[in-house]
């Protein structure tokens, strides 16, 4: 019998209190290495099997390297266990902070990594909000290529991070295909396990558990128009005694922890009883964590019938909406399975949508044409200036406009993100648009 091939190794190195150990322990999905504000707590390199959505992968967490003429006997020690477990990886993960900005130890350490020729996935680290994701442009000085922001404390970009790896791994890698992750959201009683049951339930052969995923399991896959989906099932909410509150908040929670993990949401609602006070809280939930999305209006074989209803039902759904107009929404009934299809059909348009990419000549022409239509107002009688835009990493889209560092008012940055919709062709997916002083140098 021909032994089993090891699996690939993946080292975790950068300076020391970048958050290496939070992100090692996210990704083997428990608490191995001891994680700490104290720099340099992490000494000897710590290697744990890991699973990246079916790759069997060697995760080696380091310890922080220091610089060169480091006079600690320990720092250089701890530095010579980092650059061992460089040479033995197949790719290499360096972190960085991105709220400390580079340093000169990154720099030093960018410089060690690519003379390794090793395939190396630069990570910045701490972004923990949308409004800092701009501090992570800053890594690209660094010349590794493209950066991949998240934050490992609170799981932010860990699947684009899981995707960039599987992409690097050695060629003859076994890799499973994961899936497109797919959360189905919505409260109690709308109807989301017999859509679940729907979506499966169309070919029970492709649904298969998910071995030893170092993430919280998904309950199966199924596949339409070629395209796998791993579904993340919210249902089985159920409310305690005494407590009326509490499914409210419980079925909150549930929605925001599948949202974590999906590429794309289907939000499921009542259509007959039209949009209520918790779908607006799950579906605002939806909005702030700017998931690609779908609004299923489940029960639409109740609506049908009388005249007029289904149109003024939809543009009453459609006007609780104004948080998030972008958002499709598509009549089905899980019963009967009318509109499912469509369903599925949405669904993969508005992926497609989120995962488009422009260069920055295309970004600009769409900046030069907003500006000419209506001109931004001054700060404080100090003219505001747009110089250009660009595109961040990830998805759905986000842009980044480099600005003389005035205040754009709200108002202005609505019009943008509007007439940016027009003549990108956006219409279904978020965007994100945020705005930064442009460098002097």
């Amino acid at each position: 019998m021909d032994p089993q091939p090891s699996p690939p190794t993946v080292a975790i190195v950068g300076a020391p209190n970048v958050g290496k150990s939070t992100l090692f322990n996210r990704l083997i999905g428990r608490r191995q290495s001891i994680v700490s504000d104290q720099p340099g707590v992490t000494r000897d390199r710590l290697a744990a099997p890991c699973d990246l959505y079916g790759v069997p992968i060697r995760l080696i967490d380091t310890g922080g390297v220091t610089a060169q003429g480091a006079r600690d006997d320990m720092g250089r020690r701890v530095r010579e266990e980092a650059l061992k477990a460089v040479r033995e990886a197949d790719v290499i993960v360096f972190v960085v902070d991105a709220r400390a900005g580079v340093t000169a130890i990154d720099i030093e350490v960018a410089g060690l990594l690519r003379a390794s020729q090793r395939p190396i996935v630069l990570v910045a680290n701490k972004v923990d909000a949308e409004s800092v994701e701009v501090e992570a442009l800053e890594a690209y000085r660094l010349g590794l290529g493209e950066v991949t922001a998240i934050s490992s404390e609170q799981g932010r970009g860990i699947d684009a991070l899981v995707d960039r790896l599987r992409a690097l791994l050695p060629a003859g890698t076994a890799i499973a295909e994961a899936g497109v992750p797919i959360a189905i959201v919505g409260r109690p009683n709308v109807g989301k396990s017999s859509i679940f049951n729907r979506l499966v339930g169309e070919d029970r052969a492709l649904v298969t558990p998910i071995p030893g995923t170092t993430r919280d399991p998904v309950d199966a896959f199924f596949e339409h128009a070629g395209t796998r989906y791993r579904v993340i099932d919210t249902a089985g909410i159920r409310r305690r005694a005494g407590r009326g509150e509490e499914i409210e908040r419980v079925s909150v929670q549930k929605a925001k922890e599948a949202l974590e993990r999906a590429q794309v949401a289907v939000a499921i609602v009542d259509g007959h009883a039209g949009i209520e006070h918790q779908d607006l809280a799950i579906l605002g939930l939806v909005a702030e964590a700017r998931v690609p999305a779908v609004v299923a209006a489940n029960k639409w074989d109740l609506v049908i019938g009388a005249a007029g209803e289904p149109a003024e039902r939809l543009r009453g759904m459609r006007a609780a909406l104004r948080f998030a107009p972008y958002l499709p929404i598509v009549p089905i009934s899980a019963l009967t399975g009318r509109g499912v299809p469509d369903l599925l059909g949405m669904v993969e348009e508005v992926r497609a949508e989120s995962l488009r990419r422009f260069s920055t000549p295309e970004l600009n022409r769409a900046l030069q044409a907003l500006v000419a239509e209506k001109q931004p107002p001054a700060d404080n009688g100090r003219p505001v200036r747009l110089f250009y835009a660009t595109q961040l990493s990830g998805t759905p889209p986000r842009f980044v406009v480099f600005t003389n560092g005035r205040r754009v008012p709200a108002s202005y940055r609505r019009f943008m993100e509007g007439r940016l919709r027009r003549h990108l062709g956006l219409e279904m997916t978020p965007l994100t648009l945020g705005f930064r002083r442009r460098s002097s140098r």
